[in-house]
């Protein structure tokens, strides 16, 4: 059948997509992004342009998806997605997966038939919502009579705490058909700070007086700016060494007075929880922790703005609301601690020559060389073994300064995230470590970031190999099958894909890659750097743990 006219060409009632565009404009919504389908897709497209909200054309679902959850991190509004019907929803299953572990507020519009049609259609039809039941927060089929007040509920729901992804199906038909009267609600503040206190405050003034060794977690809930701000003086009140989760790292600045560095639930932060009294968890999710037996016996206070269950460990006292609500209220009832924050051996040494023994590139030569490049840019990082070196040793200052699939620890993530995160402060760089196997997943994005000429710079640890499996494979005393691949041209892909690019195979090409990545401040540079894999067993070693424990990670 013909597109209908929109509602403002018609003179009548705005249409259905119209009006899903009033509301994600009305809610903060600044773009949406995704590989459309035709269907609803264009309508709401349309519609979302003619009120100032663009529209991001990636390569493939998931990194839309990814990209849609890194928006909703930043806050603001929740990330929008929209896909086709069939593969184009599959497709986007593991970016809402990411949103739905990582705690990210997101909306996914899919394209849809109409549930009249099932009777005599099955070209690419699946049934979207019980696709995505295991990952959703809430699913709704948006209507003419029910299209603004739907929207508006999955919005809200995506931003409460914890956050995480929703799912709107929207047929073609019913995009383009004028909206009932008054179906466009008012906007509404999603995911306030100003939660209603929950949970017994005394018991947990009295414990904290009574800690003389306790530790601040700081986890994923706390990335706001108030709950930053609160948390520091919470510490200095306690006089306590700090730590973040990898999702919380730059919630208490890298270098501050009372940092101690990062909390997995693996070995690295063992030597400050040896006498550690009271553990502090402050906006900590269970889902961030390494997933392994809870090694530690001193009593848990739990602060979060929700608490999530199953823990790994019993919780003495749960307090939740308002972080920073909470760590004021708290404060008064802190004694300073006995304890000073002393500095202590990384566990990645930071001062390591840049090269191995057999003269190529250590995987902590990278992330050295952009701190020196860049120390203040923003960083995206992937999962895989070169992540352990830039979690650790990236001088985060504030919240989002370091962003990773935690929860979900997808390959895939960084390149995505960094153009989410570029696009959203357009004047600050962004650098994404990925490695070759996760890079090799989203390639296509490199053509994204070319189009829309963004500050990123996309490090590519080349080690010819999935070297985090590859570590395991070897620590579990199995030979070496499957994981390893021949060397793939990373900068001849970039080139191709319109930007630029330099390859790095011993210190000094590095330096100069970095040195020309920083002279330039618009489209994106890969850095192609051929690294040796052979440390990075005693690196997930030294953070994680023995074998047995990193086996089950």
């Amino acid at each position: 059948m013909p597109a209908m006219a929109s509602g403002a060409a018609r003179g009548g009632r705005a249409t259905v997509a119209e009006t899903i565009a009033d509301v994600l404009a009305a809610h903060g919504v600044k773009r949406i992004f995704g590989v459309p389908g035709g269907g609803s897709n264009l309508e709401i497209i349309d519609a979302c342009a003619a009120r100032g909200v663009a529209f991001v054309l990636a390569h493939t679902e998931t990194g839309a998806a990814i990209m849609a959850a890194a928006t909703g991190e930043l806050g603001g509004a929740p990330g929008v997605v929209v896909t086709g019907l069939g593969p184009g929803a599959a497709a986007a299953a593991n970016g809402l997966a990411y949103a739905a572990l990582d705690r990210a507020p997101v909306l996914a519009i899919t394209d849809s038939y109409r549930p009249g049609d099932h009777d005599r259609i099955t070209h690419q039809r699946i049934d979207h919502a019980a696709l995505f039941a295991p990952l959703v927060k809430a699913s709704g089929r948006a209507a003419a009579d029910n299209c603004g007040a739907l929207v508006a509920r999955l919005l809200r729901a995506a931003a409460a705490p914890p956050g995480g992804p929703v799912h709107c199906d929207l047929s073609a038909i019913d995009a383009a058909m004028p909206a009932a009267a008054g179906a466009a609600p008012s906007a509404a503040a999603l995911g306030a700070e100003d939660t209603a206190a929950e949970g017994d405050i005394n018991a947990a003034r009295a414990q904290l007086a009574a800690a003389r060794r306790p530790v601040l977690i700081a986890g994923v809930q706390a990335r706001g700016d108030d709950a930053a701000e609160a948390l520091a003086a919470l510490a200095e009140a306690l006089a306590c060494p700090v730590m973040t989760t990898y999702k919380g790292k730059g919630v208490y600045p890298h270098g501050g007075a009372r940092h101690a560095g990062l909390f997995t639930g693996g070995a690295a932060e063992a030597p400050w929880l040896r006498e550690c009294d009271l553990l502090i968890l402050y906006g900590v999710d269970p889902v961030e922790l390494v997933a392994s037996p809870w090694p530690y016996a001193m009593p848990v206070m739990e602060i979060a703005r929700a608490a999530v269950r199953p823990h790994y460990t019993d919780i003495a006292v749960s307090l939740t609301g308002g972080l920073a609500g909470l760590a004021r209220a708290l404060a008064p009832a802190a004694r300073p601690a006995n304890r000073s924050v002393e500095p202590r051996p990384a566990p990645l040494p930071e001062t390591a020559p840049p090269e191995t023994a057999n003269g190529a590139l250590s995987p902590l030569a990278p992330v050295r060389a952009a701190i020196a490049a860049m120390p203040d840019a923003r960083i995206t990082v992937d999962a895989g073994a070169h992540m352990l070196a830039p979690m650790s040793l990236w001088p985060a200052k504030r919240p989002f300064d370091a962003q990773i699939s935690n929860g979900l620890s997808t390959m895939g993530f960084a390149l995505p995230a960094a153009i989410a995160t570029a696009l959203a402060e357009p004047g600050r760089r962004v650098v994404a470590f990925t490695g070759d196997g996760g890079l090799a997943m989203c390639l296509g994005e490199l053509a994204t970031a070319a189009r829309h000429a963004l500050p990123i710079v996309v490090v590519v640890f080349n080690d010819a190999r999935l070297a985090l499996i590859d570590a395991k494979q070897e620590q579990r005393g199995f030979a070496p099958r499957g994981m390893r691949f021949p060397a793939l041209d990373f900068a001849a892909a970039a080139e191709g894909l319109g930007c630029r690019a330099a390859r790095a195979a011993d210190a000094d090409e590095l330096e100069a890659a970095f040195a020309a990545a920083a002279a330039v401040h618009s489209g994106p540079t890969v850095i192609d750097a051929a690294v040796d894999s052979s440390g990075y067993r005693a690196m997930f070693e030294a953070i994680r743990g023995a074998p047995a424990a990193a086996a089950r990670t």
